[in-house]
């Protein structure tokens, strides 16, 4: 496992909102949601593309994906439930699976003007209680 920080949140070394956890993956909510219930899925082995990751562990984190935005659905009710995989912020594979209110709500837009969530530890905690127990 690397130092970054989605493996230093694997190991348990930084505080995390934790929604679900396997063998193979993690899950977490996002410490600056585009919108509540924005929850970010990692393989726990480091790997910088989620493109590379053997096969087992890819669908390993396509069923957790899965699983994860049905929670997302039925707990936060968004008209739709988008996913992004991009890479440029942390290089750890890793999917945003995101509640969408909007078409934008998974464009830059909201990077671009600021405006993405900044929850307190007490709402991300009331939300991971909320997803875990869906």
């Amino acid at each position: 496992m690397g130092d970054c920080i989605f493996c230093r949140v694997v190991r348990g070394e930084v505080p995390a909102h934790v929604i679900f956890e396997d063998q193979t993956t993690f899950a977490f909510l996002d410490r600056h949601p585009i919108n509540p219930g924005h929850v970010l899925v990692v393989p726990k082995r480091h790997e910088p593309d989620l493109f590379q990751l053997n096969e087992e562990e890819y669908l390993a984190v396509m069923r957790t994906v899965r699983a994860v935005s049905a929670s997302v659905l039925r707990t936060t009710a968004p008209k739709r439930v988008g996913l992004l995989v991009a890479g440029w912020d942390v290089l750890h594979a890793h999917v945003h699976v995101v509640p969408m209110h909007d078409y934008h709500d998974l464009t830059s837009r909201q990077t671009l003007e600021g405006t993405r969530g900044n929850p307190s530890d007490a709402e991300l905690d009331g939300l991971a209680a909320r997803l875990r127990s869906d």
